[in-house]
């Protein structure tokens, strides 16, 4: 009779944790699919109610780079950090003439390192990030133009990854970035710089820092 009702309370036990499972699992795909929607919706949007007056004020493209990437721990107790270089690529908008607003839809992967308590981790991110950035072109002519824009980020990791014991990296992490770029005919060069606005851990009170460089193209 006591084995069964240890068996019994196992089941349920065993149960409540795939419902557990399945529930976070359902809630991680539908945050994905909203910060997904948001850039997608964003710049199809402005695709569908531009003016084809103006369409020659907008410009879209792929891009492709490398990231730096350096998190800020606040915890003290994290040691041995050590940066590590990601990849990044993804497609982008720009709307507008000297003053313009530019979405982008990314996908980056990148690696970290550290120590903490005398354990090691080096967790892998597969991230989908959303810039939303406003530019100005402050010199151009017919074959170049240089140029600068700020905006947040809105960052959604693909894939779970534990920070600290048993806890895991937040899904949803925000950033403040700053870019600074050139157009070479059809060919852009970006340089950026990303600093987390939220945290990515509470338990090692980290945040984003990354230093991007891409390579694009405008259609």
């Amino acid at each position: 009779m006591g084995n069964l009702t240890v068996l019994k309370f196992n089941s349920i036990m065993k149960s409540n944790y795939y419902s557990s499972r399945e529930i976070l699992t359902h809630k991680k795909y539908k945050v994905m699919k909203s910060t997904l929607k948001l850039g997608l919706l964003l710049i199809g949007g402005i695709c569908a109610y531009h003016h084809p007056a103006s369409a020659q004020q907008m410009e879209y493209g792929v891009k492709v780079g490398a990231t730096y990437n350096f998190q800020n721990y606040g915890n003290q107790n994290v040691s041995d950090k050590e940066s590590k270089i990601g990849a990044q690529a993804g497609v982008f908008m720009r709307l507008g003439s000297d003053v313009y607003f530019q979405p982008e839809v990314m996908f980056s992967l990148f690696k970290t390192a550290y120590k903490i308590d005398g354990k090691s981790y080096d967790p892998t991110f597969y991230q989908l990030s959303v810039p939303l950035q406003i530019g100005y072109k402050f010199f151009q002519n017919d074959q170049m133009l240089f140029r600068g824009s700020i905006g947040p980020q809105a960052n959604y990791n693909l894939k779970s990854n534990n920070a600290f014991g048993n806890s895991e990296y937040k899904d949803l992490s925000f950033d403040g970035l700053v870019n600074v770029g050139v157009d070479i005919d059809q060919f852009i060069i970006d340089l950026r710089y990303n600093h987390g606005f939220s945290k990515t851990s509470k338990e090692l009170d980290s945040k984003n820092n990354v230093l991007g460089l891409s390579i694009g193209y405008k259609f």
